[in-house]
């Protein structure tokens, strides 16, 4: 029988996989930093509904100090890393950013062996190999290879930030939800959403009128892709409270697959014969990855 936490897992993965197709009419129409802030006014009370229920429900004294700050870490970088990924695919080419950013999975499954002492048994560990080296594939043939070339230093070294940033915060994530309830870290985000987007938001020198976008349909569009991405996040988070890093995060790395599908039957993408190919391999790897 799968796991719970595949299951949560290969939920995030649709959602997230269903929202890109989305978000590639709805970037073309409204700037990231536009989409930063829609998603700080549409998920900001989400959280507040979780501080509400924590503090309703929960003694805050009985969870480690520690388990609290390491909750901290991991939800600045999951959202601090997600604003780095809009920032980078400004700059470049989606084809290369997710090129690199795709490999994050191989940093946190390391350090989950390494450092939490989580143990893989080798069919899953083969499963999991397969879906990162898949990806990696996927992300550099589905586009212009051609791309390399003009690809500017300013997004390589974004790129390259969110991988580690997503790779090495994916642990701090699992840290903090050995100890402390979902509900109580989802509640973590009230206290440092606002600020990180703020000093996003300055760092951009975004003007009112793009804090505070008009409604309009690439608005509607915005907020649609932060309530779908926010219910991808409440999936990863609760599958990573229940199992493994080391195999729920290379399964929700898959999502472009869903992407891809989507994009080619929904807005008429081709997809080569080798793409068809690398496909085939990331679901044999998942089915690997998946086996209990």
């Amino acid at each position: 029988m799968i796991e719970t936490s595949v299951l949560l897992a290969l939920c995030s993965l649709l959602v997230y996989g269903l929202t890109q197709v989305i978000s590639k009419k709805v970037v073309a129409s409204i700037s990231a930093t536009s989409m930063v802030a829609v998603n700080l006014w549409v998920t900001f009370p989400i959280y507040m509904v979780f501080l509400v229920g924590t503090l309703l429900t929960l003694n805050i004294g009985d969870f480690p100090l520690e388990y609290i700050f390491y909750g901290l870490i991991g939800a600045v970088t999951a959202r601090g890393g997600y604003y780095l990924f809009l920032e980078s695919l400004e700059k470049g080419s989606v084809t290369m950013v997710g090129s690199i950013t795709a490999a994050f999975p191989a940093i946190t499954a390391v350090l989950a062996v390494t450092l939490l002492g989580e143990s893989l048994h080798p069919m899953n560990a083969v499963g999991v190999a397969t879906i990162i080296g898949s990806m990696v594939a996927l992300s550099y043939f589905h586009g212009n290879s051609s791309e390399v070339s003009d690809f500017p230093r300013a997004a390589l070294i974004l790129s390259i930030a969110v991988l580690l940033i997503w790779g090495i915060g994916g642990v701090f994530i699992k840290l903090a939800l050995t100890e402390l309830p979902l509900i109580a870290y989802l509640s973590l985000y009230v206290f440092i959403l606002p600020p990180l987007a703020f000093a996003y938001l300055k760092h951009r020198r975004a003007s009112r009128s793009v804090v505070f976008p008009k409604w309009a349909l690439p608005v509607i569009g915005a907020v649609i892709v932060a309530e779908l991405w926010q219910l991808g996040y409440f999936a990863e988070t609760a599958a990573v409270s229940e199992g493994a890093v080391s195999i729920v995060y290379p399964l929700i790395s898959a999502y472009p697959v869903v992407t891809i599908v989507a994009a080619h039957f929904l807005l008429r993408e081709k997809v080569s014969r080798r793409e068809w190919a690398i496909l085939a391999a990331v679901l044999l790897g998942i089915v690997l990855a998946s086996m209990p």
